[in-house]
């Protein structure tokens, strides 16, 4: 049974400590602004739908408005107002009875009404006032110029406060740099002796796991299959800033990266095996062109082979990769379908058939390959051969130790080779990754017997 708040419905422990702390505070402040950072599912959401239900409630006599900025209206800011609808029909019989009433994106009770707004750059949002509070719902998401020309200006001549909530990101957010100031100003208060109500408000993922067990349960499988330094991880849930604009891969990942098992030159019978392509172009100036081989052993990714081509002609190199598939027996083959390589590897998939997924770097497709290439490589479950005295072996690790890296709103992952410099290896292995995490259970062999000469046991 978890513990909850004995004062109003639905909330726990944890939840209410910060929804009484803001209702202490807002009247006692004007023009202050607040921060609640949450780990991501603890429920921040409900302290914000609570907090704006009493406010309404609470001056459904004398008035007021309330404006609440959400990242996008549909479907953030509409979740909002429902949320909100529902906690005033949970308390009609606290407050002097208002019935609710919602008109497109208001929702009032009596006098006090509140507005849910989209924060995006491109909305139109001018001639609003908060006059009781203004609200940032995921604030980390929301651009802090925008908030600061759009929606601060609209508390200037109410002295309404503002409520910034979210989870961290990479520490320069709207809502981390107002949460920053605000620690620095209950530090300087609680050493001076002062007796206050915090200006910042924020639990840990224990705390709520000891509330709800199963929350803890949740967020340690998350810690496993991410590894605890991976940014989602840390950002997320242990509310710590994610790096900013440097490497893919820190030193831990790298070194857990380093396999104990040789580079392999032809499969061996038993194993399943998979490859990225990564396109380059034609002519002795265009990219290369790489194919990354791996073995899937459970759920590890073992690269065995690489092979590279400078600007061979596409019809030379999809003969090559058709034999490399032969070879291998490619149960998998993940292919950069993006430009001009949608022609090739559409040729390739006629060849190969349903074995062959075309993939397109769109922005999301490679910040999620980005991300899970980060979390084998915390977690160990991606490894590369020893290093033998191959070019590709140095270019790979040479890009994999150098490709760099950022995060964009709304948690977007984004990476690329440095000035000057390549991330074809890194992309090949993204895509053999993302081949080894969609096979599938393993097919039932059939047809001849193995020869010896396959097995690489001696001819």
């Amino acid at each position: 049974m978890t513990r909850r708040s004995r004062a109003l419905p639905g909330l726990r422990a944890y939840q209410a400590r910060a929804l009484r702390n803001l209702l202490r505070a807002i009247p006692k402040h004007p023009g202050a602004t607040f921060t609640v950072m949450f780990p991501r599912q603890a429920g921040k959401n409900e302290v914000q739908a609570w907090l704006v239900a009493l406010l309404l409630r609470a001056n459904v006599h004398h008035g007021g408005e309330i404006v609440v900025a959400a990242p996008s209206y549909r479907p953030q800011a509409r979740i909002s107002l429902e949320r909100v609808r529902r906690r005033l029909e949970l308390v009609e019989g606290y407050f002097p009875a208002a019935p609710a009433r919602i008109a497109g994106n208001t929702i009032s009770a009596g006098g006090a009404s509140a507005t849910f707004l989209s924060a995006s750059p491109e909305a139109s949002v001018a001639g609003h006032t908060a006059s009781l509070l203004l609200v940032g719902d995921e604030a980390q998401d929301i651009d802090a110029e925008t908030f600061d020309r759009q929606f601060r200006p609209m508390a200037a001549s109410t002295g309404a406060p503002t409520v910034l909530f979210g989870t961290a990101w990479d520490g320069s957010s709207l809502l981390e740099v107002a949460a920053a100031r605000n620690r620095e100003r209950d530090l300087r208060d609680a050493a001076a002796g002062a007796t206050v109500v915090p200006f910042h408000h924020q639990v840990t993922w224990e705390e709520v796991a000891l509330a709800v067990p199963a929350y803890g349960v949740y967020v340690r499988g998350e810690r496993d299959r991410l590894g605890a330094d991976h940014p989602l991880f840390l950002s997320q849930y242990e509310l710590v800033p994610a790096r900013g604009a440097g490497c893919l891969f820190g030193p831990g990942p790298l070194a857990r990266m380093e396999g104990t098992y040789p580079v392999l030159n032809r499969p061996v019978e038993g194993e399943r095996y998979v490859a990225g392509l990564d396109l380059g172009g034609e002519g002795a100036s265009a990219d290369r062109t790489v194919l990354t081989v791996a073995r899937v052993d459970g759920g590890r990714c073992e690269v065995v082979a690489h092979a590279s081509w400078q600007g061979e002609a596409y019809d030379v190199l999809e003969s090559a990769v058709l034999a490399l598939a032969s070879h291998w027996r490619f149960e998998r083959l993940s292919a950069d379908a993006s430009g001009l390589g949608a022609p090739v590897v559409s040729r390739l998939r006629r060849a190969l058939g349903a074995r062959v997924e075309a993939v397109v770097f769109t922005g999301g497709v490679k910040s999620a390959m980005g991300y899970s290439l980060q979390a084998a490589a915390s977690t160990g479950s991606l490894a590369l051969p020893m290093p033998d005295d191959s070019a590709d072996a140095w270019r790979c690790r040479t890009e994999l130790r150098e490709c760099r890296s950022g995060l964009r709103a709304g948690g977007a992952l984004w990476w690329a080779a440095p000035s000057g410099g390549h991330d074809d290896y890194v992309a090949s292995l993204a895509l053999c990754l993302r081949a080894a995490e969609s096979v599938g259970p393993p097919r039932v062999a059939k047809g001849r017997g193995m020869r010896a000469e396959d097995l690489g046991l001696g001819t």
